[in-house]
């Protein structure tokens, strides 16, 4: 009888480790990354540089093998986040956050903001995020909030509608899907 009742309890708890085990497994996304729009927010800011908007946004990202974001110890010389290619043009995937301010005109149209400057952008780079895989490739999910400051009326204006166009690359350079974000006004 007490055979019976270890064998019963034994079988309960494989099937129990088995049926948690089979919960736990891995989420297969792709090894491209791919993002959503989650929320965007701004606020107007005053300090001793001055007054300037901060415009944060937050997408929610998932990628199969993990091997997003860059150091800057990573963008060296030779390397393929490098600031120049080796034909000393400006290298696309410097940065790894690439986000397009778009102005609603007259219209009703959204454009993309034209910069004085073509090399002048907003895109960026965030940091690794797989902090925690010990250089493991590790499925991961979850959101990237990228904050951005413009000055004050310089170049998006008091009143204006904007909305932003992003997007971002892995470590392997794969890119992820474009989103556009809701639009916001600029404060008066």
């Amino acid at each position: 009888m007490k055979l019976l009742r270890t064998l019963r309890t034994s079988t309960l708890l494989l099937l129990t480790g088995l049926a948690v085990s089979s919960c736990l497994e891995m989420p297969d996304y792709p090894e491209t990354p791919s993002i959503s729009f989650k929320s965007i927010s701004s606020e107007r800011v005053s300090d001793g540089f001055g007054l300037y908007d901060r415009v944060t946004i937050t997408v929610s990202f998932k990628d199969g093998n993990g091997d997003l974001g860059l150091r800057e110890e990573d963008k060296v010389e030779g390397s393929p986040w490098a600031r120049l290619n080796p034909d000393l043009t400006l290298n696309p995937f410097y940065n790894n956050y690439y986000i397009t301010p778009l102005i609603r005109n007259a219209a009703g149209e959204f454009l993309p903001l034209e910069l004085d400057n073509p090399n002048d952008n907003y895109n960026s780079t965030y940091p690794p995020l797989d902090k925690d895989s010990n250089g493991r490739e590790t499925p991961l999910r979850g959101d990237l909030s990228f904050t951005t400051d413009f000055f004050a009326g310089d170049p998006l204006k008091p009143g204006e509608v904007v909305r932003f166009e992003v997007f971002i690359y892995d470590r392997a350079l794969n890119k992820s899907n474009t989103i556009i974000t809701d639009p916001i006004t600029i404060p008066r």
